[in-house]
C-alpha cells in the first residue's frame, strides 16, 4: 500500500528564498523605485523637546492652549497639553510649542 506524501513544512519556500541572489542591476533597480502609492500623504508627527510638527492633516477642529483636535484623512488626532501655541501653520503642516500631556487618535468608525 502507498504511503501518503508528509506534510510540507514550508521549508522549501525558505531555502528557494534564501538561494535567490539580486544582481547589483536588480538590487538598483528595487533601491531607486518609486515608492508605493499614498505613501508621501501619510499623517506624520515630529516631537522634539517643547516642539511638535504635525504634516498632512486635513483641518483644524478645535483649539485652545490646552488641547488641539485635527481632522485627518482616518480620524481624529488629539493633542493635550499645557501653554501650546502655535507657531506656524501651513496648508497641511502645523508646529506647536509647549508642554505636551498626551496625544489621542480616533479612527471616526464608530
Amino acid at each position: 500500500m502507498p504511503r501518503p506524501p508528509a506534510p510540507s513544512t514550508g521549508g522549501e519556500k525558505v531555502s528557494k528564498q534564501r538561494n535567490r541572489r539580486l544582481t547589483p542591476r536588480s538590487w538598483l533597480r528595487l533601491l531607486f523605485s518609486q515608492p508605493p502609492a499614498g505613501m508621501y500623504r501619510q499623517p506624520a508627527v515630529y516631537m522634539t523637546g517643547a516642539m511638535m510638527e504635525i504634516e498632512h492633516f486635513r483641518r483644524i477642529l478645535t483649539y485652545d492652549g490646552s488641547k488641539l483636535s485635527l481632522e485627518l484623512y482616518g480620524g481624529t488626532f488629539t493633542v493635550y497639553g499645557d501653554g501650546m501655541q502655535i507657531l506656524s501653520l501651513a496648508a497641511h503642516r502645523i508646529t506647536l510649542r509647549g508642554r505636551f500631556v498626551r496625544t489621542d487618535f480616533s479612527d471616526g468608525a464608530g
